[in-house]
């Protein structure tokens, strides 16, 4: 199993579907898992509603443009959601990994903050630097500079991750650098694929 995380806004997504492709190796989307559990009705919905039912709209679906606005400015808030929604999405990977064959692929953007560390064979960090994640974040998400900043803040430094994964992929240039970089390591994983 291989477990790939990075910051917001580093491109982890895309190099994801890259290196999927290139392994043809099953991905699953940790964030999409969460999706799915905050659909209305949905546990992560469920629990939500039950912390603080301001997070949900008139119509019954959860608010998440106010949800992301308190998770990003108040640590307490992040900890206590965290604490909540992390066991279910990781309930559901595992889940969703039993029932694959071959190599997986699991996209975790906080994979070390919510302490997944240890379902994997190997872990990856998509790096980019702060100036290009803070961008890529304003431009996706409409966000200003203070908010894509505090998203960022939010988040384990990247010097931390990076002493704890096995390989590092430094998106921050051209996609072109990046691709070169992964096809690398896509020749290392398949080599080693027997222990995966």
């Amino acid at each position: 199993m291989v477990g790939i995380t990075g910051l917001i806004g580093s491109g982890k997504s895309r190099v994801c579907r890259f290196l999927a492709a290139r392994l043809t190796s099953r991905l699953i989307d940790a964030d999409g898992v969460a999706a799915r559990l905050m659909a209305t009705g949905q546990p992560g919905w469920r629990a939500i509603k039950d912390l603080n039912s301001k997070y949900i709209m008139a119509d019954g679906r959860l608010d998440r443009a106010r949800l992301r606005r308190d998770i990003f400015s108040d640590p307490a808030i992040k900890g206590t959601i965290d604490a909540l929604i992390h066991p279910l999405i990781q309930k559901e990977v595992e889940r969703d990994i039993a029932a694959s064959a071959g190599t997986v692929l699991v996209e975790a953007p906080l994979l070390f903050e919510a302490g997944w560390q240890d379902l994997f064979d190997v872990l990856i960090l998509v790096y980019a630097d702060q100036e290009a994640c803070e961008r890529r974040v304003m431009q996706r998400d409409g966000v200003d500079r203070r908010q894509a900043q505090q998203a960022f803040a939010s988040q384990m430094p990247a010097a931390r991750k990076i002493e704890r994964v096995h390989h590092v992929i430094d998106n921050s240039g051209t996609w072109c650098e990046t691709q070169l970089q992964l096809l690398h390591l896509a020749t290392l994983l398949e080599r080693n694929s027997g222990s995966l």
